[in-house]
């Protein structure tokens, strides 16, 4: 409703400003005698202004939806990044601790279990070599 009624007020003086620019545009215009041959072109006008309006509303919008898409798209790989980066170091830490563990001299059937629980996760154990 508000798109409406805000075209609405601006309409006519809109519709004018096309009217006299196809007018001067034309060269029709020789002063005020010549307003009952500009008046045929204000139906031309009418519609040229209409277009333009859509136009430019829907590209205002279309500018804004973009800013916002852009917005969601940069937290969204934001997001992204801060996972992997808590993933990676949280891989580093548990590789660090298991290197830790393995090097304090635990029995091998634990080293087996941790090296296997390792694999499965998928943390490099060579990274962190063994004391």
């Amino acid at each position: 409703m508000r798109w409406l009624r805000r075209h609405a007020l601006v309409a006519p003086f809109g519709v004018f400003a096309v009217t006299a620019l196809l007018v001067l545009r034309s060269g029709q215009w020789s002063g005020w005698e010549s307003l009952s041959s500009a008046s045929s072109l204000v139906d031309l006008g009418a519609v040229l202004y209409g277009m333009l309006a859509v136009l430019v509303e829907r590209g205002v919008r279309m500018v804004f939806w973009a800013l916002d898409e852009r917005r969601k798209w940069r937290e969204k790989r934001r997001e992204e990044a801060m996972a992997e980066g808590r993933a990676e170091g949280r891989a580093e830490g548990q590789a660090e601790l298991i290197a830790e563990m393995l090097a304090a001299g635990v029995p091998d059937e634990t080293k087996q279990a941790l090296e296997q629980w390792a694999l499965e996760k998928g943390i490099p154990l060579d990274k962190h070599p063994r004391k």
